[in-house]
């Protein structure tokens, strides 16, 4: 981190905190990236054994990441990226509990993902696309929601800032307005966002959230974990959710023409071909959890693109009753 002793020398003189939790703050700054699980769970103890360690820490991230912001803007070369309609400074959190995976480091919090007591809205309008069909919208204040196709999602615009995604897939790009946070709401769980650039899937039970800027801490009834950009969760309702790296041009790739998968079971696979073709795509069952890493371009039509994909997770796709349907290997299903 640069300017990290100036950083401390100035904070010294502010009467909030001491220097001596400043100093502690820089030390677990730099120490968190390459972090094990063991250190994660000493951070959250020392974040929460005393109010002026929790400021000093939020502090810190705060300011290196508008410097670091300034001097480094993210790498978008490859492709035209998502962008947050404006770089508001994220607000500090309460409470920090940051799971077992190094190498997610703190900048900050763009938004809080919590439990809904209920999960039901009124919305103003509902909006879905077909499977194989995209759609943009752009909302009253600037914030624009990019929908794969088979997505469906209700919005309420205006002040309130609410959207609901019952299922598909979508990319937010979300104009930060403190007095009005934005919401997105995906079975029982909530996503409070601040300005962040981020991609949620919902398939049946399963909720996939990767972010590409900011970050987003994600809350279940008992849990905190913060992710950010670079980070994806993967949360089945009911189970313990789980946590990988994702590289950044990679959040909602569907937008540049592939998929990217680390660790998804065959049955999301053919979930995100289906939403993205619009062709019909069935699992064998015994290969529905079968994981696959990889990545597939969404190029040369169905009846070309399916059976490509298929010999790329290691099964094989055919034709039953007027869709495909991925069954086993050559000693069949």
């Amino acid at each position: 981190m640069r300017g990290t002793s100036a950083m401390v020398d100035e904070w010294s003189k502010d009467g909030s905190y001491g220097s001596h939790a400043a100093a502690q703050a820089v030390a677990w700054h730099l120490r968190l990236p390459g972090a094990d699980v063991g250190a994660w769970l000493a951070f959250t103890d020392w974040l929460e054994a005393d109010p002026e360690h929790a400021r000093a820490y939020e502090a810190l991230a705060i300011a290196d990441a508008e410097l670091t912001d300034s001097l480094s803007p993210p790498d978008w070369s490859r492709a035209t990226p998502p962008v947050a309609a404006n770089d508001d400074p994220p607000k500090p959190g309460r409470r920090w509990m940051l799971g077992g995976l190094a190498g997610l480091a703190v900048a900050g919090i763009a938004g809080v993902l919590l439990p809904l007591e209920t999960p039901t809205i009124t919305a103003a309008r509902v909006i879905e696309t077909p499977a194989g069909v995209r759609r943009s919208v752009t909302l009253a204040d600037g914030s624009r929601i990019d929908l794969n196709g088979g997505t469906r999602l209700a919005l309420v615009d205006g002040a309130s800032r609410l959207v609901t995604l019952e299922g598909g897939e979508a990319t937010f790009r979300i104009t930060h307005d403190a007095a009005h946070p934005f919401v997105v709401q995906s079975g029982t769980m909530r996503l409070q966002d601040v300005g962040t650039v981020f991609n949620v899937t919902r398939v049946g039970p399963h909720l996939g959230v990767q972010v590409a800027e900011g970050a987003v801490m994600f809350q279940p009834e008992r849990e905190r974990i913060m992710l950010t950009a670079g980070a994806a969760l993967s949360h089945v309702d009911g189970e313990a959710p789980r946590l990988s790296g994702i590289a950044v041009d990679d959040v909602g790739s569907w937008r540049k023409g592939r998929l990217v998968f680390q660790h998804t079971s065959v049955r999301l696979v053919a979930a995100a071909l289906e939403r993205s073709t619009g062709t019909v795509i069935s699992v064998a069952p015994g290969l529905a959890e079968t994981p696959f890493t990889g990545s597939i371009r969404l190029s040369g039509g169905p009846n070309r693109m399916i059976p490509r994909a298929a010999a790329l997770i290691g099964v094989r796709a055919k034709q039953v009753d007027g869709h495909w349907q991925l069954v086993g290997g050559d000693a069949g299903p």
